[in-house]
């Protein structure tokens, strides 16, 4: 009687609609304390593929969906010849999707397709055979010393908005945050005595992050003389924007870009600043193990990465430490080599 009352209950699910089955993920994903940054990317995959699957079909059921459709999927986003559509800050451009934006839809819809197994909608993990794009592995490339002068140089400290832009720059770079724990981060979890931050990371995971005395000093400059009164008095947030309320994950993306256009350095992105502390931390002697808990990683393999793009500074070092450059010598220029008639040596070649 049981496994007959099993069995119906997935046939009633199967049927159930394919839009009404994602908002149910969805919903599950809130209920399990998954971040809104991550239930929004799964809603923004599996709204792609909705529109898709209804493009044939007015209502797509839970029972019609076939690896194939996924498939078809994935072929449709790699053959797109533009980029950024209804894309928030950038204009709809001239190429293709890159392999890591179509791995994500795929990871997307493979965490879809386990969930609906999970739950008995289907009686198989429908998508367990779907594969994604083989995506090239491209070191990520930190700002320079010199990108990161610039960019401090850039901020006027003078004004209420400078001043918390700055400070914003400076925990970026020198804490590794995410966009989200700088946005959500509270006066309450600041221990400006002891230079550190509680944050609460991915799955809620808490974690302290240790400050420098320059960033440290650039926050109490905002608080203490440049933050706006809250509009509200629960509202606990570190970072206002002008009107008092609590900044938005855009405001600080198109904070990001004015100041990318200002210093001519193209590539600005907040969690390009993750990677630059992570890099630079390995190079000025942090350890690993260390870095792996201030970025609140899970696993180690996730930091490691960031060894191979710290050892990529080899050739700086060699230069502040070439043996020969440093001995000082002067080497005085005595033209071309002159060739031994014969044998084509010169005369200092010979062994």
């Amino acid at each position: 009687m049981v496994t007959r009352s099993k069995s119906i209950l997935q046939r009633e699910r199967m049927e159930l609609t394919l839009r009404r089955a994602k908002e149910n993920f969805l919903a599950a994903l809130t209920l399990e304390g998954k971040s809104p940054e991550t239930i929004l990317w799964h809603n923004k995959k599996l709204t792609a593929f909705l529109a898709f699957m209804e493009t044939t079909a007015s209502e797509v059921r839970i029972r019609d969906l076939a690896v194939d459709d996924a498939r078809s999927f994935v072929r449709s986003l790699m053959e797109r010849t533009t980029k950024y559509a209804n894309h928030k800050f950038h204009r709809e451009t001239e190429g293709g999707l890159a392999p890591q934006t179509i791995h994500g839809y795929v990871r997307s819809l493979k965490t879809f397709a386990a969930w609906l197994a999970a739950e008995g909608y289907t009686s198989e993990h429908i998508f367990e055979r779907l594969q994604p794009p083989k995506v090239p592995q491209v070191l990520i490339e930190p700002l320079t010393e010199d990108e990161i002068r610039r960019l401090l140089v850039a901020i006027p400290v003078d004004t209420p908005e400078g001043a918390r832009n700055y400070a914003m720059l400076a925990l970026f770079l020198d804490t590794g945050m995410r966009l989200s724990e700088l946005v959500n981060l509270e006066l309450g979890h600041v221990d400006f005595a002891a230079g550190q931050l509680k944050v609460f990371g991915k799955g809620a995971k808490e974690r302290i992050v240790p400050m420098g005395v320059a960033a440290r000093r650039a926050l109490v400059r905002y608080c203490e003389h440049a933050r706006p009164q809250p509009n509200q008095l629960q509202q606990r947030q570190v970072f206002l924007n002008m009107a008092g309320d609590p900044i938005s994950r855009d405001a600080v993306e198109k904070i990001m870009q004015r100041l990318s256009r200002r210093t001519r350095i193209p590539r600005l992105h907040p969690h390009l600043l993750r990677h630059t502390f992570a890099v630079r931390y390995l190079m000025n002697g942090g350890d690993v193990f260390t870095l792996q808990k201030i970025l609140g990683h899970t696993s180690l393999e996730m930091t490691r990465k960031y060894v191979t793009l710290a050892s990529g500074d080899v050739k700086e070092r060699h230069r502040l430490s070439s043996p020969i450059d440093n001995l000082g010598l002067v080497e005085k220029k005595r033209g071309r080599p002159r060739r031994q008639p014969g044998n084509g040596m010169h005369p200092s070649a010979k062994v």
